[in-house]
């Protein structure tokens, strides 16, 4: 007998523990004792409470002191209390390793986020505004202040300005994140920026400008020795992002396209640091750290160049915390060549998710930790802050990146007066590395060194020609000859080279920088290229769109320009051009395609007629004109009638196409045979499927008779779901009975959910379903189904949640506990809860967990990111969002609510909004588009995303398992995500009559073909890199005989070969395609493959009847 929890919780309750009171002990000996290190590496306590307490952010100085600031009032103030936010100096006064000098430099502050001991003084972020503060007579603490900027936004404490640090440059750079508006008044204007971002600011001018937008919540920046920058992202999941001029990541406001980062599926990292210097083993020099702060570890990554970006890998081991308060949240190279970290130190960590009165929110401990590597000598102090000028120089070339950072800054502070010294020192210097140095010192003291500059343009290392193109970015405008220099670099052999290009042009609007830029096509080009390709043809539009219409601007006859600069514009130009080259045949492939795309975005009617009037139009030409009409409300203003021929066509891809303009066009002459394949039970259902929704736009009278009869006199359940489904968005009240009906069919192969979405997009067929369900019974789970698809609408309908309930005979939720009740959950959790069976329920297609969440880069993306959540969320917190999903909702996964003017209503996560279009992810992962034209209202709901009642089902230990395993994942063992190149994303098969009658003729390569109606879902592997044989659909075969068939790609475009490694070939078959890869029939294989294909390349099945070990496969590039 199946109890569910719900009904439990009053016994539960009795055997209540103190589970919300497990706080880890304190002391830092025994915190010390909880890390683990990697062979040759020692960590000690640098300092600890109470001689600081809640580090926020940490810089050192020249003089190798450590700033830092601490909030002790994080994340709100309590009214009454004490503020006690400080910003203090600690140092090391002989030499152990360990703070033993604390001061506090000021204490007059409000939630700093950020110090940076820089110009004579200390740079520090203070709620709306950025202090300088000085000594003036040598105390050590400040007795100058003044207001910098100001104008930053306050609308969240831990998305406030904050992350200072100091450019190659001389310039300071700062983020802010999502929530925060900020309009800074600036002697050259106001500067803006709406959410996430990078800022630089140049104290000399006062002048301060945006670099990059986006990211939810960055935290964490650092340049690398060749001067490119890159980001971590705290609420985020693409782990390092590489940040050029004018990119965009991710929740962007108004963002029209964002670049992701280099580690997508990677824990939420704040901090950032690249580990340098000679005390480091030479195996983790150049290597990226960045803590994990809900994993309680530091994770590093390896960068290498990829095209104009870089690919990022995780390396395995690095440090680690069994210690559940470790909150790693910042990681700086320290003078004497160790890493040090600061430890926010807290049991929780979540911000708005957890309640900011919560007693478990400590406000009192933090930590500095000193990671060294055994038999290995420290770095040894040098004199910076008074040597002379001629020793500051030589530093510049020293092997200690820090002393090589801190001669720049202290060279910069003595102003002019070193230009001379700097000069001659230059003159001398061969080595190009030093050249580099000395360009960004001249530019720190706000000078231009042009021929430094030009030299380092042409060098044969294309990491210095980015380089100098950074400087001439800022200070284009001191450069002579600078657009030859530009245009030069366009057409560079490195693609970074050729980026940075593109971003000089972006900085310099003229009638010629577009097509300039453009030039970079004409070699090969990656995302991030193209975006700042993209990016420049909208920013300067006014530019070169008047020339192109004139006629003074032809891009030479580059079609390949043309056509991206249209697509980039998304707006009507000229398309004589774009079909010349169609109607000539000189456009072939993916440019064929993209110029089909681009006339069916921007042109006129009669652009459509002419598109639709040439020859081999193909799948690419009629998605093209469905987008048309869907999206612009346009379609060819003659000859529609044409569309009866690809009707007739036998390529089920051209015919589901087909269907849907004859009804979008109203071609009355193809009604007929769309009537005719509809009721022709012997086609596939995909294809009947098409035809009904092609008569649905027709509409009227007729069409409503039409699907009503289907309804009647047809016995095949298939065909009535197509009827219904059709009937309920013309008329739900003639379709209500039926679609009941209809529910309470026991048939998997009927879509239930997509027949419950058409009464849910308005209220009107909502009440209508509800009425007809009066009195009626539903199995248990289709009411489970009903309840939790209702309650993910922007607006959720009662009365059919009630009427849902009542046919299933489903109990209300409890979705609060009583504080006795939560700690005997906590406590049967921690006791009783199973991790292993925990992972197989959440992994279960009712609960729709894999939907919406992915666990690394496996799952969906509608919901945030699972990675880390056991390492951050606290046990009450998890039982709560089971419970109430609509309680506490992470930021940027708020619900987009879109009504349209036919009275219909559309819910999800808000993926794009466009000129022309707005994109929605719905709970169940596909994507809704709505045309701009059709938009009534749009707002952002108050309701999650996450389905109320998914846990209904469970029993009250299945419940127990699934919150265990989610406090398990992202904590050190077997459920923390590997670097391992596991495939981890799959398209399941779901069975179809097909395979069992063609089994016999023609084997498993049934499973390989490309068979349109084959039904693939998604899915993903385990924690640990597996696919469970036993949980794929089983497809029939002769006999006895089931299958699990699954599909998979590469996940990447390397060029060499790779090396799939499989841990387990008995009873197994693999296709490359169509053509099948020999393999033992049992143990362990290694099978090299060409690069390349698309996600569904790959497809493998095996005997889930006789096999009982799970799919495993990891991708390795072949050196």
């Amino acid at each position: 007998m199946k109890t569910t929890f719900f009904f439990l919780i009053s016994a539960i309750a009795l055997q209540a523990q103190n589970g919300l009171r497990d706080i880890p002990d304190p002391d830092p000996g025994k915190q010390e004792a909880a890390f683990n290190l990697p062979e040759g590496m020692e960590i000690n306590l640098f300092a600890s409470d109470p001689m600081i307490s809640k580090p926020v952010q940490m810089n050192w100085d020249s003089e190798g002191r450590l700033w830092l600031v601490s909030s002790g009032m994080y994340p709100h103030i309590v009214p009454g209390a004490e503020e006690n936010d400080q910003l203090l100096v600690l140092e090391d006064t002989n030499g152990d390793g360990v703070a033993d000098k604390r001061t506090v430099f000021a204490d007059d502050l409000h939630i700093p986020t950020a110090v940076l001991p820089m110009d004579g003084g200390v740079y520090v972020a203070n709620s709306t505004e950025i202090l300088f503060l000085k000594d003036t007579d040598g105390d050590l603490v400040a007795d100058e202040r003044r207001v910098v900027l100001s104008g930053f936004g306050t609308e969240d404490t831990h998305h406030l300005v904050h992350t200072f640090s100091q450019g190659p440059d001389g310039m300071l750079y700062f983020l802010q994140s999502i929530y925060i508006h900020s309009h800074l008044e600036t002697p050259h204007g106001v500067r803006r920026l709406m959410g996430g971002g990078v800022w630089h600011f140049r104290p000399e001018t006062q002048q301060a400008e945006v670099l990059s937008k986006g990211l939810v919540n960055p935290w964490g920046f650092v340049f690398d020795d060749y001067g490119q920058s890159f980001a971590t992202d705290g609420a985020g999941g693409d782990g390092i992002n590489f940040i050029f001029p004018r990119a965009v990541g991710v929740t962007s406001p108004g963002a029209k396209r964002v670049i992701r980062g280099l580690n997508p599926g990677q824990p939420k990292l704040c901090g950032l640091e690249i580990l340098s210097g000679s005390h480091v083993p030479e195996s983790l020099r150049g290597v990226m750290v960045a803590p994990d702060f809900r994993g309680h570890r530091i994770n590093s990554y390896e960068l290498s160049p990829k095209g104009s970006s870089y690919q990022s890998t995780q390396l395995e081991g690095f440090l680690s915390s069994a210690h559940r308060a470790f909150r790693p949240i910042d990681v700086k190279m320290g003078p004497d060549g160790a890493i040090y970290i600061a430890d926010w130190y807290n049991p929780i960590i979540q911000h708005g998710e957890v309640d900011f009165r919560d007693k478990r929110r400590d406000h009192q401990r933090g930590r500095i930790w000193r990671v060294t590597f055994k038999d290995r000598p420290l770095v040894k102090k040098v004199k910076i802050v008074g040597a002379e000028t001629e020793a500051l120089l030589e530093l510049l070339t020293s092997p200690e990146r820090f002393q090589r950072d801190f001669a720049k800054q202290e060279l910069r502070q003595r102003g002019q007066e070193v230009l001379p010294a700097l000069g001659a020192w230059t003159a001398k210097q061969v080595n190009e590395s030093a050249l580099v140095e000395a360009m960004w010192t001249f530019q720190s003291l706000n000078v231009t060194p042009v021929k430094l500059v030009q030299k380092l343009a042409n060098s044969s290392d294309p990491r210095f020609r980015a380089a100098a193109l950074r400087v001439v970015y800022h200070r284009h405008h001191e450069i002579p000859k600078v657009d030859q220099m530009i245009e030069k670099a366009v057409g560079d052999e490195n693609a970074q080279v050729r980026l940075w290009a593109v971003s000089c042009l972006a900085q310099r609007p003229s009638k010629t920088s577009v097509p300039f830029a453009l030039r970079v096509l004409d070699q090969p080009m990656d995302e991030t290229l193209d975006f700042a390709l993209w990016s420049i043809v909208r920013e300067h539009e006014r530019e070169w769109v008047p020339l192109f219409e004139a006629g003074e601007l032809t891009f030479k006859g580059k079609l390949k320009h043309l056509l991206f600069a249209i697509a980039a514009l998304e707006k009507p130009l000229k398309l004589n051009g774009v079909f010349a080259g169609l109607e000539d045949g000189s456009l072939k492939g993916e440019e064929r395609a993209g110029a089909i795309s681009t006339i069916a975005k921007v042109g006129s009617a009669q652009d459509l007629t002419r598109l639709f009037a040439l020859p081999g139009l193909g799948v690419v030409g009629l998605d093209a004109l469905i987008e048309a009409k869907r999206v612009r409300k346009l379609q060819p203003d003659g000859h529609r009638e044409k569309i009866v021929d690809f009707l007739k066509v036998k390529d089920e891809g051209i015919f589901h196409r087909a269907a849907l303009l004859a009804g979008l066009w109203k071609v009355k002459p193809a009604f007929g045979n769309l009537k005719s394949v509809f009721f022709d039970e012997s086609q596939n259902q995909g294809v009947r499927g098409k035809a009904a929704e092609g008569l649905r736009y027709f509409g009227g009278p007729e069409v409503i008779a039409l699907f009503e009869r289907a309804i009647k006199e047809s016995s095949a359940s298939g065909t009535r779901m197509l009827a219904v489904k059709e009937l309920a968005n013309l008329d739900p009240a003639r379709a209500a009975v039926a679609a009941v009906d209809l529910l309470q069919v026991d048939d998997v192969s009927l879509n239930k959910a997509d027949l419950l979405g058409v009464f849910l997009r308005s209220p009107k067929a909502s009440s209508i379903l509800a009425k007809a369900l009066d009195g009626m019974t539903l199995p248990r789970k289709i009411a489970i189904l009903g309840v939790q698809r209702a309650g993910t609408t922007g607006k959720p309908p009662l009365d059919l949640i009630k009427a849902f309930e009542k046919a299933g005979d489903l109990k209300p939720m409890a979705q609060q506990l009583s504080a006795g009740e939560m700690q005997a959950m906590v406590a049967r959790v921690q006791r009783e809860g199973d991790p292993r069976k925990g992972e197989r329920i959440y992994r279960k297609a009712e609960l729709q967990c894999m939907v919406c969440h992915a666990i690394g880069v496996s799952g969906g993306v509608v919901g945030p990111n699972l990675v880390s959540i056991g390492g951050s969320a606290p046990l009450d917190y998890l039982v709560t969002s089971l419970l109430n999903p609509n309680d506490k909702i992470k930021e940027g996964y708020h619900t987009t609510l879109v009504t349209t003017r036919d009275g219909n209503s559309h819910t999800g996560g808000l993926v794009s909004e466009g000129d022309q279009e707005i994109t929605l992810r719905d709970s169940a992962g596909g994507f809704i588009k709505i045309a701009k034209a059709d938009v009534k209202s749009k707002i952002v709901s108050p309701v999650s995303m996450m389905p109320p009642g998914l846990t209904a089902s469970l029993r009250e230990d299945e419940f127990v398992d699934l919150v265990r395993f989610l406090s398990e994942l992202g904590k050190d063992g077997e459920f923390q995500v590997g670097s391992r190149p596991f495939v981890r994303n799959w398209k399941i098969l779901q069975p179809h009559a097909r395979t069992r009658d063609l089994m016999g003729h023609l084997g498993p390569k049934i499973f390989a073909e490309r068979f349109a109606d084959y039904q693939w879902t998604p899915m993903g592997s385990m924690v640990g890199g597996a696919l469970p044989a036993d949980e794929m659909p089983k497809v029939l075969g002769r006999g006895k005989n089931r299958y699990g068939v699954a599909r998979f790609g590469l996940d990447g475009d390397g060029e060499g070969p790779v090396i799939l490694k499989i841990n387990e070939t008995q009873l197994m078959h693999l296709f490359d395609g169509e053509k099948e890869i020999p393999l033992p029939k049992k143990g362990a294989a290694s099978i090299e493959v060409p690069a390349g294909g698309d996600g569904e390349r790959f497809t493998v099945s095996v005997n889930s009847v006789y096999r009982t070990a799970p799919v495993l496969i990891e991708r390795v590039e072949k050196k």
